[in-house]
């Protein structure tokens, strides 16, 4: 987390310094068991368009993008991911560039009555989703840094529940048209076992509700 101002960083530094405020996650590959499913599902419900083809494997994006976000590669057979799961992937979080934005994208998601997560992290408002293959997706905003609560520094964080109606009230009047240009890939997370039986990489609750439009 790198800000240019010392009143507003957080966090604490690394001994070699941090990196760069631009720095920026190359494409997550996916092997998925049939790629025309997939495609259908990024397209429709989160707004991710073709960049390009080749063979069993499609590059995956916003609109107008160059780089892809996500490269799917066709691997017939391939196992879903089991819900409750201990080992591999545990979800891929893409950063919206504003909270209308991530309204926006929540009130599209009633449309098709989708299933899904959602939390408030504090410093940020999250939505957890699945995608065919069983592989976790989460599509989030970050509030303003201005807004995250310290304590030295420290920065305040939690899984609480999300106030859907007073996030859908910031999409305003514009329609959901896809991910905008501006989204980013933010990270990979996977599980690992704990000897408890219960994977580490998600210890606190998610809220979760079904949208119905």
């Amino acid at each position: 987390m790198t800000s240019t101002s010392s009143q507003s960083q957080v966090g604490i530094a690394a001994p070699g310094g941090r990196l760069p405020a631009v720095t920026r996650l190359g494409p997550v590959r996916l092997q998925v068991a049939d790629l025309e499913r997939s495609i259908t599902f990024y397209d429709s419900v989160l707004g991710f368009e073709v960049l390009g083809r080749a063979n069993e494997t499609a590059l995956l994006g916003p609109a107008e993008r160059t780089d892809p976000l996500v490269i799917l590669k066709e691997q017939p057979g391939v196992r879903p991911v089991p819900r409750r799961g201990r080992l591999g992937l545990f979800h891929v979080a893409y950063l919206l560039p504003s909270r209308p934005d991530l309204a926006r994208f929540l009130r599209h998601l009633r449309e098709p009555d989708t299933h899904v997560g959602m939390s408030d992290h504090l410093v940020s408002e999250a939505l957890y989703l699945t995608d065919p293959d069983g592989l976790g997706i989460e599509v989030y905003a970050d509030r303003p840094r201005d807004e995250w609560k310290r304590d030295g520094h420290e920065i305040a964080m939690a899984t609480e529940p999300l106030d859907v109606e007073h996030l859908i009230s910031a999409a305003g009047d514009s329609p959901w048209t896809g991910a905008p240009q501006e989204t980013l890939l933010r990270r990979a997370t996977t599980r690992r076992n704990c000897s408890s039986g219960r994977s580490s990489s998600r210890p606190l609750r998610t809220w979760r509700s079904r949208l119905v439009g």
